[in-house]
């Protein structure tokens, strides 16, 4: 579910196979929602957090307290940053799964799985009963305790067995192998899932490079960067690093030797971006059971300011707070969404390159809106 203070995104295409689409990306997400947190202490703000974003509420939660954390110079225990990192890789594994069950049913004319959909959301719950039982491990000074390892495999167990069953019709580890294109499309040709008829569907279309366009991935932005980036208030809105455009999605962020491949074929286009989202739900699916080798976010310490980062479904999720004594007097929020769907960002330079007739370039902007993911609803609309 997406909540209204989320805002949304107006998308026009005004279709002109000379010279190139004309996009125009308009959004009315309230980025500088986060300055109602303002006057409030840290405390009163994590409370907040999941209530105002209740979309990716894990990832906003945990950005928020390695930031307020840092801003009084509390950092967490290592046990505690790794459950809570295993959290947020469980909400993206429930947000992707949800986009395959919905959406991508939609794009394939499939009814809506709705036992699958109950399922997920009961083996999330299980997941953040066994981790955090009654603690919120998004509080100041929350102490993870020892986990019973044997319940946590019961839920990748189970976790495995719906993936097996509703996405790859194979464990997630052996589609994971699949290592070249033929091999690709011939399990999309004889699997008969949502994401195997989906994948089918671009080839036979012939659209596995629709889309593509030389956009750079975002980095990894130290907390001295973003200190200084953040400056501008205005940066929430429209970021650019040194003038560019940057990207951050599971394209972005995702490796397997199979999108080496595609990447080489066909660019960041359409077939690259679906595979992209298969390949982290893989690896998310193997990554449910927290390890000591767990990698934990660099701290640094700011004079009553501080920086929080989380690996949203989405993309990079960033937060930053100032305080004076313990009452915060700015905080900011950056989401994945803003530099997704910048007005010149990757999602407006794919589908200015879009080519075809207006149903075909319709549905094809429908897929790669989608397979980016702006997080909130947003409005197509071809001139």
């Amino acid at each position: 579910m997406k909540s209204d203070i989320e805002g949304s995104l107006n998308i026009q295409i005004a279709v002109d196979e000379n010279n190139g689409n004309i996009v125009s990306i308009e959004s009315t997400r309230p980025v500088h929602v986060s300055r109602l947190f303002e006057g409030k202490t840290a405390a009163e703000v994590l409370a907040l957090l999941p209530v105002v974003f209740n979309v990716c509420a894990a990832a906003q939660s945990c950005a928020g307290v390695r930031a307020c954390e840092q801003a009084l110079d509390q950092p967490a225990e290592e046990s505690t940053e790794q459950l809570r990192t295993a959290l947020v890789r469980m909400e993206a594994l429930r947000e992707h799964l949800w986009r395959i069950l919905l959406d991508w049913a939609e794009f394939v004319g499939t009814p809506v799985n709705e036992q699958a959909l109950t399922e997920i959301a009961g083996l999330e719950r299980e997941y953040r009963q066994a981790l955090c039982a009654d603690i919120d491990p998004f509080e100041l000074g929350s102490l993870a305790e020892k986990t019973d390892s044997n319940i946590l495999k019961s839920i990748a167990h189970k976790f495995r067995d719906l993936l097996h069953q509703d996405v790859f019709a194979m464990h997630p580890e052996q589609w994971l192998a699949i290592d070249d294109q033929d091999a690709l499309f011939a399990w999309a040709d004889s699997s008969g899932t949502i994401a195997a008829r989906l994948i089918s569907k671009v080839r036979q279309h012939g659209w596995e490079n629709q889309g593509a366009c030389h956009i750079d991935a975002l980095p990894a932005l130290t907390d001295d960067e973003i200190h200084q980036l953040l400056q501008d208030r205005e940066f929430v809105r429209l970021p650019q690093l040194d003038g560019r455009c940057c990207e951050t999605s599971s394209l972005s962020r995702s490796q397997s030797r199979l999108l080496d491949v595609l990447l080489n074929a066909h660019g960041n286009g359409l077939l690259s971006r679906l595979v992209a989202r298969l390949t982290e739900i893989a690896c998310l699916a193997s990554q449910l059971i927290p390890e000591e080798e767990t990698e934990i976010p660099a701290y640094s310490r700011y004079d009553d300011a501080g920086i929080g980062q989380a690996a949203a479904a989405r993309g990079q999720l960033i937060h930053r707070v100032n305080l004076e004594g313990n009452r915060i007097v700015r905080y900011q929020i950056l989401a994945p969404t803003e530099w997704n769907f910048h007005p010149r960002g990757v999602v407006a330079q794919a589908l200015a390159s879009l080519r075809g007739g207006a149903d075909e370039i319709e549905l094809q902007a429908r897929l790669l809106i989608n397979a980016i993911d702006p997080c909130v609803g947003y409005e197509l609309q071809l001139k």
